[in-house]
């Protein structure tokens, strides 16, 4: 969510729990039938939770916290938390530009698809296109269109949601900013990456494009090689950090992997009460089967470190010195066992985007571990999700961001149906989200109905199947010099809103 105009802001329904036509009382059999439609949900939605949930020490240290909420064992007030100068700029329960720029990635997709069926039908009536034609067409509605992210990503910095009666986004970070307010950013993004991270010494390793690549993991998750070539993609229109690209790569690759899992071993729903019961049961112990089994995945020496090894060795923009420090903070962070590993709250790496990938295996660590602790009485998924979100929060440092992508895991794993639904109803502008996430899933069903998606699993075998050619780049290939703002004057360096607005400062 963007700093609002109040006096103008539009009447937006009150938030629901149901999601018509997806999550209802009426319509429970339909979502088992597509089981994957719960997880999708549960991501999305667990992604604004955490958001929402996070900002309420967002840029606090664990001593301050302590202060604020003395007994640890109570969960902090959502949405009632106590607010200060930087989270009293947002309605209370409402989420960040953390997830706005998720929402963007979402609507990027359904613009590219939104005049599909005119295309279709203008393709179809040429009978001498070659299949290869067709092909590479249809691949053009499943994969992230750099130009039209940059696009609503510009107009989100300056504008914010218009139905939302924003004045600009808010809470946009350094990286971030930097390559937006380039001139260049709307006719080359990536390229405009590259110059900022070379300008900045190689040094930006921010969690900025970690925190909104959730949804990434959604379109056409069958087929994985589209949705890692998704997220290299989307990683490098404003960071371009071989860490980012490789936190990008994991994260998705983990949750693109539930979602297929879900889907290859879905189970036809039968009429009768008493299978549908038992049906219920499995599906409570079967999240923490998933669980267990991510948990081995990143312990073993396997995909994930092979990837991450790769990555670096191969890149010749890493420098040869820092290749297996990169390596090695990788693997501390991927398996860290308790929050003081991950010192989430130091104020001179709370950005890092390692920190923020390892906290939300932290997370789901934890959230195993109470599950498998007699002492817990609560064992639902419900419960369990707001304990280890309490905890993760009280750690401090950028809290929104590591909830954002620890909410996003954690409930691509347990479901919409198992999020807290007292946290769900205090999101202000849900039901706004709501219409937007019908349409993304109706693109998604249509896809899988429609034979439009390949099922393609990226493992140790093939990973080298995707598109990984930038590892070739060097400094100075492809040339950034036209880029220099001493070069070009009317290149902007700080946000055109500072002025105007004191809540759209680049953090």
């Amino acid at each position: 969510m963007s700093f609002q105009n109040k006096d103008n802001i539009k009447k937006i329904e009150k938030p629901n729990y149901e999601i018509k036509g997806l999550i209802d009382n009426n319509n429970n059999k339909e979502i088992k039938k597509r089981p994957y439609i719960n997880n999708i949900l549960g991501m999305i939605y667990g992604n604004c939770l955490g958001d929402a949930y996070g900002l309420s020490t967002e840029f606090l240290n664990k001593e301050k916290i302590k202060i604020l909420y003395p007994n640890k064992d109570e969960f902090i007030d959502f949405p009632d938390y106590i607010t200060n100068k930087h989270n009293s700029r947002w309605d209370k329960g409402d989420w960040t530009d953390d997830t706005d720029q998720m929402i963007l990635i979402m609507q990027s997709f359904l613009n590219i698809n939104k005049n599909k069926k005119e295309s279709s039908s203008e393709s179809s009536s040429s009978s001498s296109e070659s299949s290869s034609e067709k092909e590479k067409e249809e691949n053009y509605y499943n994969r992230i269109n750099c130009l039209e992210f940059a696009k609503l990503l510009n107009n989100w910095v300056e504008h914010g949601f218009s139905e939302l009666s924003d004045q600009c986004g808010m809470g946009l970070g350094q990286t971030v900013g930097s390559v937006v307010f380039n001139d260049h950013f709307l006719k080359n993004p990536t390229l405009v990456s590259k110059y900022v991270w070379l300008s900045q010494n190689k040094s930006m390793a921010a969690n900025g494009s970690l925190m909104r690549t959730s949804i990434i993991s959604v379109m056409d998750f069958l087929n994985q090689k589209i949705v890692l070539e998704n997220a290299i993609d989307c990683c490098r229109i404003t960071h371009y950090d071989s860490r980012c690209i490789i936190s990008c790569i994991v994260y998705t690759h983990i949750i693109s992997t539930i979602f297929k899992n879900k889907f290859n071993n879905k189970q036809e729903v039968e009429e009768e009460e008493e299978e549908e019961i038992e049906e219920e049961e499995e599906e409570d112990d079967n999240h923490i089967k998933i669980i267990e089994d991510l948990i081995k995945q990143i312990d073993r020496n396997g995909l994930y470190e092979n990837i991450a090894e790769f990555h670096f060795n191969s890149n010749k923009m890493v420098d040869d010195n820092l290749k297996q420090d990169y390596l090695k903070q990788f693997n501390t962070y991927m398996r860290a066992k308790e929050w003081v590993d991950l010192e989430l709250d130091d104020s001179t790496s709370i950005g890092y985007v390692y920190k923020c990938l390892g906290s939300s295996i932290l997370t789901v660590r934890k959230y195993l571990q109470y599950y498998k602790d007699k002492k817990t009485k609560d064992k639902s998924p419900s419960y369990l999700f707001r304990k280890v979100m309490n905890e993760l929060i009280r750690e401090g440092g950028d809290s929104d961001t590591n909830g954002a992508v620890a909410g996003a895991l954690l409930g691509s794993i347990i479901g919409y149906s198992n999020l807290p639904k007292d946290m769900l109803l205090e999101m202000p502008n849900k039901s706004w989200l709501d219409d937007q996430v019908i349409d993304f899933i109706g693109l998604i069903d249509s896809r899988i109905k429609n034979s439009k998606v390949k099922q393609f699993t990226i493992d140790n075998n093939n990973f080298n199947k995707l598109n990984l050619s930038y590892l070739n780049e060097t400094d100075s290939n492809p040339n950034t010099d036209f880029l220099n703002p001493n070069l070009n004057p009317k290149s902007k360096n700080e946000n055109p809103n500072k002025s105007e607005n004191e809540n759209c400062i680049i953090q």
